[in-house]
C-alpha cells in the first residue's frame, strides 16, 4: 500500500505538470456545457391535441344535496397505464361539464381529479381490487381511498366543486389510447395511436342518500375541441357496456379523462431531455480518449518511461496509479460538466416548450437525474481507463488514438445511418453502450438499460487494463 501511495503522488505530480492535462479537463468540461446547450436551443415541442378531454362510459343515478357514492374496484383491465375506474359526482351526463372524479389505475395508482384541470394523487402504488368513496358536504367534495374497506385515507378535499345541488352519482371507465411505436431505421422512430377498451368490475357500489330516478348507462363524450387533423380527437373503441352478475357491476369504456398534463393527457414519453442535455458528452470522448492515451505513451515517446519503472520498479503498481489519478481527475470534470451542462440546458429546454404540466421539473437530486448526472461522469472516467489501457498495450499515441475513435465514435456513427440492427448491435456490444447512462426515459430507441451499458463499457475496460498489467510484466521500458 505504501508503493501504491506514493507511486498515485508521483503520477498525481507528473499529470498536473504537464499542461495538456490541464487543456483536456477544460475541454471535456466545456464540450460537454457547449454542445448540451446548443441540443437545447435546437430542440422544440409543442401539444397539438385537445385542451379538455371528458369521454367516458358512465353508470350514474340524481343524488342530491349531501351524498356519498362509495365502490369497491374488484378488477381492472391493463388496457393502459393511464386506463382510468372509479366513482364519480357530475353535474349531468355531458362532456364538458363539471365533475369530481376518484379513480385507480393500472400504472400509476389513486388519483382525483376536480374538473380537467386540477389533480390530487392518493396512493401511487394502489391497484385494484381497492376502495374509493367520494363525499359531498355543502360545497366540498372529500376523495377517501382503502386497500380494505374498513380504514380510509383521505386523498384530498375539493373546496368549490361547481357542482350544483343535484348531480350525477356512480361509477364511470375509460382508457385512452396507447402508442405503439416501433424502429423504422436508426435513429427514428414511427408510430401512431391505438385506442383502448377498458374493463372493470365493481360490486359493493353505494350512492347514499339517492334521488328519485333509477340508474342509466351514458356514454359521455367530450366537447368538440375545434381541432382538425391528426390527434384533433382521442380515437375511441365505440360505445361502452355494462353487465351484471351475482352483485357485480362490469363496465367497459374507451377515451379519456383530463387535461394536458391531468390524468396522463398528452404526456410525452418519446423526449429524454436529460439525456439530450448530456448529449455532449459523445463529443468529450475525444478529449477524454487523448488524455486517456497521452498518460502512457507520452512516457514511451519521450522515454522517462525508463526512469519511472527505475523509480518505481514494481510495474503494475505504477499502472495502478496511473489509473487511479487519471479516474479521479476525470470523474470530478466529468462531473462538473454534466451537473453545469443540466443546469444551463434546463431553462433553456423549458422555454422551447419542455415545461410543466406536461414535463415535469426535474431537479439535479431527482434520483433518476442524479444517476445520469454520476453516471455520466463514471462513463468518461471508464473510457479514460479504457484509453489508458489501450494506449499500454499499443504504446503509440497515434495508433491507440485512431482505434479508439474508430470505436468510439466513427463506428457509432457509421452504424446510426445503416441498418437497424448494426446500430442496435454497436449501442449495446461495444464500449459507447455506457452512454446509456445517460438514459432517464424508457424510450424505444434505447436498446439496453442504463446500468447494463455501463457494465459493458466496465468489462472493456477491465480487460484493456487486465491486458494491460499482463504485458507490462514481460516487456522492455
Amino acid at each position: 500500500m505504501t508503493h501504491l501511495i506514493r507511486a498515485v503522488r508521483a503520477e498525481w505530480t507528473k499529470l498536473r505538470s504537464v499542461r495538456s492535462t490541464s487543456v483536456a479537463l477544460l475541454a471535456t468540461v466545456a464540450l460537454t456545457v457547449l454542445i448540451g446547450l446548443l441540443s437545447a436551443q435546437g430542440s422544440h415541442t409543442g401539444y397539438g391535441g385537445p385542451k379538455t378531454l371528458d369521454a367516458f362510459t358512465f353508470l350514474h343515478r340524481p343524488a342530491a344535496g349531501d351524498v356519498s357514492v362509495t365502490a369497491l374496484v374488484g378488477t381492472q383491465r391493463d388496457s393502459s397505464p393511464w386506463a382510468k375506474a372509479g366513482v364519480m359526482l357530475k353535474a349531468d351526463a355531458v362532456g364538458g361539464s363539471p365533475s369530481v372524479s376518484l379513480m385507480v389505475t393500472p400504472g400509476h395508482g389513486v388519483r382525483m381529479q376536480a374538473g380537467p384541470k386540477k389533480e390530487y394523487l392518493g396512493d401511487a402504488k394502489a391497484r385494484a381490487p381497492y376502495w374509493l368513496r367520494l363525499v359531498r358536504t355543502g360545497h366540498r367534495v372529500t376523495g377517501q381511498e382503502s386497500a380494505d374497506g374498513r380504514t380510509w385515507d383521505t386523498v384530498a378535499t375539493v373546496g368549490d366543486s361547481g357542482l350544483p345541488a343535484t348531480v350525477r352519482a356512480g361509477i364511470f371507465v375509460t382508457s385512452p389510447p396507447v402508442a405503439r411505436l416501433h424502429r423504422d431505421g436508426p435513429r427514428r422512430t414511427v408510430g401512431s395511436a391505438v385506442p383502448t377498451t377498458g374493463r372493470a368490475d365493481f360490486t359493493r357500489v353505494a350512492v347514499s342518500p339517492g334521488a328519485p330516478g333509477g340508474w342509466r348507462l351514458t356514454d359521455v363524450t367530450s366537447p368538440p375541441s375545434g381541432l382538425q387533423g391528426p390527434g384533433a380527437e382521442v380515437p375511441t373503441t365505440g360505445p361502452g357496456t355494462e353487465h351484471t352478475a351475482g352483485g357485480t357491476l362490469t363496465l367497459t369504456g374507451s377515451g379519456d379523462l383530463g387535461s394536458p398534463g391531468i390524468g396522463g393527457v398528452g404526456v410525452d414519453a418519446s423526449s429524454d431531455m436529460v439525456a439530450n442535455a448530456l448529449t455532449g458528452a459523445r463529443t468529450a470522448l475525444f478529449a477524454v480518449i487523448a488524455l486517456g492515451v497521452l498518460a502512457m505513451t507520452s512516457e514511451y515517446r519521450t522515454r522517462t518511461i525508463r526512469t519511472t519503472f527505475t523509480v518505481s520498479p514494481r510495474r503494475g503498481t505504477v499502472l495502478a496509479a496511473k489509473a487511479v489519478v487519471l479516474a479521479v481527475s476525470v470523474f470530478l470534470a466529468g462531473l462538473v460538466a454534466d451537473v453545469t451542462a443540466f443546469l444551463v440546458a434546463t431553462p433553456v429546454q423549458r422555454g422551447n416548450g419542455f415545461a410543466p404540466p406536461l414535463f415535469p421539473r426535474r431537479s439535479a437530486t431527482d434520483p433518476t437525474v442524479l444517476r445520469a448526472l454520476v453516471g455520466g461522469a463514471l462513463f468518461l472516467a471508464l473510457v479514460a481507463l479504457l484509453a489508458l489501457g489501450v494506449g499500454a498495450i499499443v504504446r503509440r499515441t497515434a495508433a491507440a488514438v485512431i482505434a479508439l475513435f474508430a470505436l468510439l465514435v466513427a463506428l457509432p456513427l457509421v452504424s446510426a445511418v445503416t441498418t437497424v440492427g448494426a446500430d442496435t448491435w454497436v449501442n449495446r456490444a461495444t464500449p459507447i453502450a455506457g452512454a446509456a447512462i445517460h438514459h432517464t426515459q424508457p424510450l424505444v430507441e434505447y436498446v439496453i438499460g442504463p446500468w447494463a451499458g455501463l457494465a459493458v463499457l466496465a468489462g472493456y475496460t477491465a480487460a484493456a487494463l487486465g491486458t494491460a498489467f499482463w504485458l507490462q510484466r514481460g516487456r522492455d521500458a
